[in-house]
């Protein structure tokens, strides 16, 4: 019912738990004055102490051995922290068990008096010994006809502790996810499609697709039979230990060659509570808690698997996101750092359109006087505010962000739906209203499922000459111009300079007269005079700046209408903190 190893140091047990049919095994890990409960063959902790290099090490060369058969294992797994309960030897502690009835009663050394079914833990055993019963601290045993069944305390805290269930049930979904990403770094690392390797493994490319986005349980069989097809065995699920970064500066090193730096992970990625752990650690224990909890958090957004991460292997981004984008920036460095927040972007994306599956969807036109005219009718003028409903209303979601950088913006099609990300550093509300029309002319004319993704690599402007080698890009903003200016800016701009007569001293008040008589907004025409103006040599941005509405800040807008809008209660708490903590300014970080 149990197999033992041990190098002298360490002790390592698998568990055959009789009745309780689940795919992942997992072992536990004694020694002097720790345990550890690990999940096989991925090697992940999920309860208890850090091991050491030596304990890392026994387990992963001792995979196929430790995982021989198929054994009918408790799903485990879960997001660590280092304040849960179950972490603590005195939660695992077992110091009295008494069978009663058709019930075994538990006692743990942190206080905990739970009752049990017998027939959960122990179902069709012929032959039980009660009377000679063995209570270890860490497993209950007992004498049967045919050998000893062990019932160890994970099984008893799973089926009497509600958080500990949740805590095993929760990721086991993660680690399934992080089987099939692997499995698909492996596949692509040997260069096979998805139907090969399914004809060399016996099953159908429908079945590897579902293992490979992790919506499907894989058992051990399968998993060997994927492995044996590629040439690969179980230790290459793992990350070696010898690999392994031996701390968190080195794991942040090595994402910041991919562009990932050091903000973008502790500010943006991490939950704020891993966050503030860094720097503040004690102990190996928590060092290794902690590189574990980055490597889950980068493997979420950029879909490489927690082995890929911690290994040796080279990480690359998946080219379709980005492979017409041309970011505006030098150096390679930069480049991998625009590509890698767009990557953010795009996870954030996904979660945004998992919270408003509620929305109907309606067509946006593709008519610059069509969509004008829609939005007027329905709320009266054409501002920031009314356009971003605009958008909701037609069930396109708007997220808002304000980190610096080359990426300036995107909308993505996912599962059927569009979704538009805005990033800017400025206040004006006039230039948050250009880009969100600017993007809604793609999502109404150039986004489609055959083609998912545009994302701005460059400056989205109307004084911008970055674009004039893209017609899709002139299109857009061209149609965010005819929008706010009622496609009549020469005319509102000629208005302007008789209006003031020709002083450019006098123009800031023509402005903002022309905006009122011809309802436009006066921050939007006087960005338009004074490019107008800057072809004649005259530099009148300073004026056009004073104009410029700011308050309340268009980022804070299109927030606090995503918070309205959302239904953020529909994401699982990590996915809801990320995007909660993208919304929040540079500053407040």
């Amino acid at each position: 019912m149990v197999r033992v190893m041990s190098d002298g140091k360490h002790t390592v047990y698998v568990y055959v738990e009789v009745g309780n049919k689940h795919h992942l095994a997992h072992c536990n890990v004694r020694w002097a004055d720790g345990s550890a409960q690990v999940m096989l063959p991925t090697l992940r902790l999920l309860a208890g102490t850090a091991l050491s290099p030596a304990g890392k090490e026994l387990l992963y060369e001792n995979l196929e051995l430790l995982i021989n058969e198929e054994p009918p294992q408790p799903r485990e797994g879960s997001r660590m922290s280092a304040t849960t309960k179950w972490d603590a030897l005195e939660y695992q502690r077992i110091i009295a068990a008494e069978r009663r009835g058709d019930a075994l009663h538990v006692r743990f050394e942190d206080g905990a008096r739970v009752v049990v079914d017998i027939q959960h833990v122990l179902p069709d055993i012929r032959g039980p010994q009660w009377e000679a019963m063995i209570v270890n601290p860490f497993e209950v045993v007992i004498p049967t006809l045919e050998g000893q069944a062990e019932v160890p305390w994970s099984t008893i805290r799973l089926l009497t502790d509600r958080d500990y269930s949740a805590h095993l049930a929760e990721v086991a979904d993660e680690e399934a996810k992080q089987i099939g990403l692997r499995l698909k770094e492996l596949r692509t690392r040997r260069n096979l499609t998805s139907k090969e390797l399914a004809e060399r493994a016996g099953i159908t490319p429908q079945s590897l697709s579902r293992i490979e986005h992790g919506r499907h349980d894989v058992v051990f069989t399968t998993l060997r039979r994927l492995l044996a097809a590629m040439g690969y065995g179980l230790k290459d699920l793992a990350a070696p230990p010898p690999q392994r970064p031996a701390s968190v500066a080195a794991l942040l090193k090595r994402l910041a060659t991919m562009g990932i730096d050091r903000d973008l992970i502790l500010h943006r990625i991490l939950p704020e509570q891993i966050s503030a752990r860094v720097g503040k650690r004690s102990g190996s224990s928590d060092e290794d808690r902690l590189v574990d909890e980055i490597a889950r958090g980068v493997s979420k957004v950029f879909n490489w698997s927690t082995s890929a991460i911690l290994g040796g292997d080279s990480l690359q981004f998946e080219p379709t996101l980005v492979a017409t984008t041309r970011f505006k920036v030098r150096g390679k460095t930069n480049e991998l750092r625009a590509t890698a927040y767009t990557f953010f972007a795009h996870y954030l994306a996904l979660t945004l359109v998992a919270a408003t599956r509620h929305l109907e969807s309606h067509p946006i036109p593709a008519d610059a006087d069509q969509l004008r005219q829609a939005v007027q009718a329905r709320y009266g003028a054409v501002d920031f505010e009314h356009v971003l409903d605009f958008a909701w209303d037609c069930g396109v979601p708007v997220l808002p962000l304000r980190d610096p950088g080359a990426f300036h913006g995107a909308c993505w099609r996912i599962a059927g739906r569009s979704v538009i990300v805005l990033k800017q550093v400025t206040d004006s509300q006039a230039r948050w209203l250009f880009d969100l029309l600017h993007e809604l002319k793609h999502v109404a004319s150039h986004l489609s499922d055959e083609r998912p993704s545009i994302v701005e690599g460059r400056e989205i402007s109307p004084m911008s000459l970055d674009y004039r080698d893209s017609a899709e890009e002139v299109e857009a903003s061209e149609f965010a111009g005819a929008v706010i200016l009622g496609g009549r800016a020469e005319e509102l701009a000629q208005a302007c300079v008789e209006r003031a007569r020709g002083s450019v001293e006098q123009l800031k008040r023509a402005v903002e007269q022309v905006a009122a008589i011809e309802h436009v907004p006066s921050d939007a025409l006087a960005n338009y005079v004074a490019f107008r103006l800057a072809h004649q040599g005259i530099s009148w941005w300073g004026a056009a700046n004073n104009l410029q509405v700011t308050d309340p800040p268009p980022w804070l807008i299109a927030r606090e209408v995503t918070l309205e809008r959302a239904q953020l209660q529909d994401l699982d708490a990590p996915a809801r903190d990320m995007l909660l903590r993208a919304m929040t300014h540079p500053e407040e970080n």
